[in-house]
């Protein structure tokens, strides 16, 4: 018998109730289509989804799937997705910490299962033979829960890496009075390797991705997942350039030591480098305590006057991070940050440099040099920002035109500007304020 739907594709099933054919049929056809998904690197969610339309429609009385396995990512340590009969979509969260202080976590079946090596764990919740030793059985169970089935399967993603191993936990419950049979079990046991696969195909697909977003940002990730990876691949491309740096790095370092020096650089980036990011600009590389960004320019006029907005907004809410965060630290005893900051527009090679065995994804180019040059007037000229004529043309606040200057080292003259971020800064202020 052929069971067909437009979720479930066809899936062989006997006769009868919760009679699908363990042995062979259905969780060979279920195995093959898991290692489809796995060869299409296909989104886990969907995995997830189509896998269990198919068991569902084979018979088996499953009411809840969960999947989790912890993730390679700088804000979260897991991940997990969610399936539930009445919903339609399969639900994802990320989670911030897997401690054994969060009760969640170190109360849970699967803490249990890791600590104790065991990749099997099977609870009634009703019956003579109940066992309902962990709190989230509790809430099962008076959700109509019956039955529960826990499965650990063990991989590793890098043999070279000490963070290499993982573990992928799937999580089965039914609300059938009867339970799981052992028919059941058998099936859910006999694919879950295929499925496990599948998953670590897309979990090293997410991990590369991330690594690379991390330490390249999002653009450059992209560009070097995509095979620009030779020394002198690169791509001429317009953009506002922002190249700030930290003025009084010796004195915190001095105040503070140097182990903490880098918790103070972080928060300083925080600042600076996350208003950046947060308006939609791309940080290519921190050069000790500077930023190298951009906001790339991609066809005419009417988008280097976006770009310049979204430069000119993100200096402005840098510089009220600074301000506000420099008063926690006057309270604290600690030293204010202070910091210079020039922008400039003009076309730059954005792609690799150094040698074949370690190249660098940057910027290069005279507009990047000219921007940095602008930066080191601030300090010069008591100004912490200073825009070229491109920039200052192009943005809605008011400016202070500082007068012409020429640059070190590079033999231009430019006209620069000083922006003031009162207008905008208000603007930003209630956007916060909701």
């Amino acid at each position: 018998m052929n069971l067909s739907d437009k979720n479930t594709g066809n899936v062989t099933a006997l006769p009868g109730t919760n009679s699908a054919l363990s042995g062979s049929g259905f969780v060979r056809a279920v195995n093959d289509w898991l290692m489809e998904r796995a060869l299409e690197d296909t989104a886990i969610g969907d995995v997830v989804g189509g896998m269990v339309s198919r068991l569902v429609a084979a018979g088996i009385p499953i009411d809840r799937v969960m999947v989790g396995f912890k993730t390679l990512h700088p804000l979260y340590e897991g991940v997990s997705y969610i399936w539930e009969k009445d919903q339609e979509l399969v639900e994802q969260a990320f989670h911030t910490g897997l401690r054994n202080d969060d009760p969640d976590w170190a109360e849970s079946p699967m803490k249990w299962m890791l600590d104790n090596d065991v990749v099997f764990l099977r609870r009634h919740l009703i019956g003579p033979g109940s066992i309902v030793d962990f709190p989230v059985l509790s809430t099962f169970k008076k959700n109509r829960g019956t039955d529960y089935l826990a499965l650990m399967t063990p991989f590793v993603t890098d043999k070279d890496s000490d963070l290499g191993r993982n573990h992928i936990f799937m999580t089965y419950l039914t609300k059938r009075s009867s339970g799981f049979t052992d028919e059941d079990l058998s099936i859910l046991s006999a694919i879950q390797g295929r499925f496990a696969v599948a998953c670590k195909m897309r979990i090293m697909h997410e991990e590369t991705r991330m690594i690379l977003e991390t330490y390249l940002g999002s653009d450059a990730g992209g560009r070097v997942r995509n095979g620009q990876i030779k020394l002198g691949d690169g791509t001429k491309t317009r953009a506002v350039i922002w190249f700030s740096d930290m003025r009084n790095s010796t004195g915190v370092a001095a105040t503070v030591g140097d182990d903490a020096f880098l918790g103070e650089m972080n928060a300083f980036f925080a600042a600076t480098a996350g208003a950046v990011l947060k308006h939609g600009g791309q940080v290519l590389r921190y050069i000790g305590d500077a930023t190298l960004a951009i906001f790339p320019i991609r066809d005419d006029e009417q988008d280097l006057e976006q770009a310049c907005h979204a430069a000119v907004y993100a200096a402005a809410e840098a510089q009220m991070n600074i301000e506000q965060l420099n008063l926690r630290r006057e309270e604290s005893g600690m030293p204010g940050f202070d910091y210079g900051l020039g922008m400039h527009v003009g076309d730059v090679v954005y792609g690799n440099v150094g040698v074949p065995e370690r190249v660098d994804f940057t910027v290069v180019g005279r507009a990047a040099n000219e921007a940095a040059r602008i930066e080191k007037l601030t300090k010069k000229l008591g100004k912490r920002v200073l825009v070229s004529g491109p920039v200052a043309r192009f943005i809605s606040c008011p400016t202070e035109n500082i007068g012409e200057y020429e640059l070190e080292g590079t033999g231009t003259r430019l006209t620069l500007f000083a922006p003031d971020f009162a207008e905008a800064c208000q603007r930003i202020q209630l956007l916060r304020a909701g």
